[in-house]
């Protein structure tokens, strides 16, 4: 993304970013809102950064979203009163066409956070084109989602057990870079 590029309802670009972060799809809030990860998950993505700035200032170099790329692996709305449905399927998200959307997206990037399955296999094919791209692959950040994080009895308590897992798995990538980029290109378990 060049670095007069707008916020569209689907990314948020970030000139100078080297870290972002991959969702699935906009949704009704990010189309009546007009940028990507509105509401709850905008929310916790907020909660997130905090503690990931606290946790590992040298990557996460900043608390606030407006200095991180945030973006989608589909760019179409999804909703179901809209389109059927909340979420596209794998293989649209696969195309080659909106890779190359994505990859152009995320090019100035050399870590990505990868939230939700669709976001997953986006990442996973990208990989495959820039291995030393450093991704973690975790839950999606919406509040259902959150939800179903264990070992958390409320929302700040299972963002910080999803912080464990995105750091961990970047301290796993940096670990395997002494031998080889490739580190951390399968998703692993997701809380």
């Amino acid at each position: 993304m060049s670095a007069d590029a707008m916020t569209t309802v689907h990314c948020q670009p970030c000139a100078g970013a080297t870290v972002g972060f991959v969702f699935i799809c906009p949704g009704r809030f990010e189309a009546n809102r007009g940028y990507p990860c509105a509401a709850g998950t905008g929310a916790n993505l907020a909660r997130a950064l905090v503690e990931l700035n606290r946790r590992a200032p040298e990557v996460f170099r900043s608390p606030q979203r407006s200095d991180y790329l945030v973006t989608n692996a589909w760019s179409t709305v999804e909703y179901p009163a809209l389109t059927g449905r909340s979420v596209p399927s794998e293989a649209e998200v696969l195309a080659p066409a909106n890779l190359d959307r994505l990859a152009a997206e995320i090019a100035q990037l050399q870590t990505v956070v990868a939230c939700g399955a669709q976001a997953h296999a986006a990442l996973r094919a990208i990989s495959l084109r820039r291995p030393e791209l450093r991704v973690a692959y975790a839950r999606h950040l919406s509040q259902r989602s959150v939800n179903m994080i264990p070992g958390g009895s409320d929302t700040p308590q299972r963002i910080a057990r999803w912080v464990d897992l995105v750091l961990a798995q970047i301290a796993e990538a940096d670990a395997g870079n002494e031998a080889g980029p490739q580190s951390g290109k399968t998703a692993p378990a997701v809380l």
